[in-house]
């Protein structure tokens, strides 16, 4: 935690390294990833509006094998609600963030069923763009 905090001082103003600050943090397989990434999305430097933020913080998680595929699902949750909410400000990179649940097939049959359930909640939300809707449709219709 301490490293962490003088890490993100040292690099205050420097975006790339900011960067590397949220994917360092999402990346992590502690118990506690999912709470710290879901305080990084409320941090004051963080923003849906800036895409490479968005992919240091979200797609890096999305690849986070351990936590993002936890057995409870929270992690695909976390994620359906960022691309759901992201897909109003920037439907391209929501769509891009669908990644790693187009891979629902190699996973276990509880693991496939809550993917896929992200999947179509993220289809069921009014207003969806093209972009996300494509993605998603593609992905949960995949055989």
């Amino acid at each position: 935690e301490s490293a962490l905090a003088v890490f993100y001082e040292d690099a205050k103003g420097d975006a790339l390294v900011i960067n590397k600050w949220f994917a360092l943090q999402a990346m992590a397989s502690a118990e506690d990833t999912l709470e710290k990434v879901k305080a990084l999305s409320k941090h004051s430097s963080f923003t849906l509006k800036n895409p490479n933020r968005v992919r240091s913080l979200f797609g890096i998680f999305g690849g986070n094998m351990h936590i993002f595929h936890s057995e409870d699902g929270k992690g695909y949750e976390f994620l359906a609600d960022a691309i759901i909410e992201l897909d109003a400000i920037n439907p391209q990179i929501a769509a891009r963030l669908l990644g790693p649940f187009g891979l629902w097939k190699r996973y276990d049959e509880n693991r496939q069923s809550m993917m896929k359930a992200q999947l179509q909640r993220i289809l069921d939300k009014q207003g969806l763009s093209p972009d996300t809707f494509e993605v998603a449709s593609r992905y949960v219709n995949a055989q």
